[in-house]
């Protein structure tokens, strides 16, 4: 279901501005959703669209606040009283909260903000070398985690650090200057973002990811896939 999202051109095409502008209002959600049935609505969004596109496996990461949900009810069992309606809400905020990074880091290309890094002094070289490693670590990890399955922890991570003990040369490219496309999305990131502060702020919620989604890029993809499932 890659369709649904920016095609990778489109992808690359966006501005580091708006990557960044992007990742602040997705990580700004659970912060802007204040009543119980708001984060409910919004969660429900994010969980049916990840169960779309990815299936069961990618929900895995709730169990996370589920344990804190359970460890926060561990003082019943020596008789002390608990607030179920605060440690649920705690633990929805939580959910919402990663269900967002989930979210984020599946329509954007994080390295995609390496430019920004340009304008800070002595951090050039520096910045480039870690921007440049992570996507390799990222793929290096989960194949030596399958090739070396009994080994301790220690030699998985010694056996991917010296993978990438090789020079690297990559310095992020200058920042592009702005079009009128990259001014388009970036106002309305932002007026989705100041929506947030208003009562329509479960809207906003749920329309930020869409911008990104069902771009002209989703569309057309989305349009190729719809005409290849009908001639197959």
């Amino acid at each position: 279901m890659q369709w649904l999202i920016f095609s990778k051109a489109e992808r690359e095409r966006l501005h580091p501005l708006n990557v960044a502008l992007f990742l602040v209002a997705m990580l700004s959600v659970p912060f802007f959703l204040q009543t119980h049935i708001s984060i409910l609505i919004v969660l429900s969004g994010h969980i049916l669209f990840f169960t779309w596109i990815r299936q069961w496996s990618v929900l895995r990461y709730l169990t996370l606040p589920l344990v804190y949900i359970g460890m926060m009810y561990v003082p019943l069992l020596v008789g002390a009283s608990v607030d179920p309606y605060g440690i649920w809400l705690t633990g929805l905020t939580v959910a919402l909260f990663v269900t967002s990074s989930q979210l984020t880091f599946t329509l954007v290309r994080l390295d995609q903000m390496g430019p920004l890094f340009r304008i800070l002094p002595r951090l050039t070289r520096l910045t480039g070398m870690v921007l440049a490693i992570l996507p390799s670590l990222l793929r290096t990890w989960p194949e030596v985690k399958m090739s070396h399955t009994k080994q301790p922890l220690t030699e998985k991570m010694e056996r991917v650090a010296l993978y990438h003990l090789l020079p690297i040369e990559a310095v992020p490219s200058p920042l592009r200057h702005l079009t009128l496309s990259d001014w388009m999305i970036g106002l309305l990131i932002t007026g989705i973002y100041l929506a947030f502060w208003s009562p329509v702020a479960v809207i906003a919620a749920l329309v930020l990811p869409g911008l990104l989604m069902f771009s002209k890029g989703g569309v057309r993809d989305a349009y190729h896939y719809y005409r290849r499932s009908r001639v197959t």
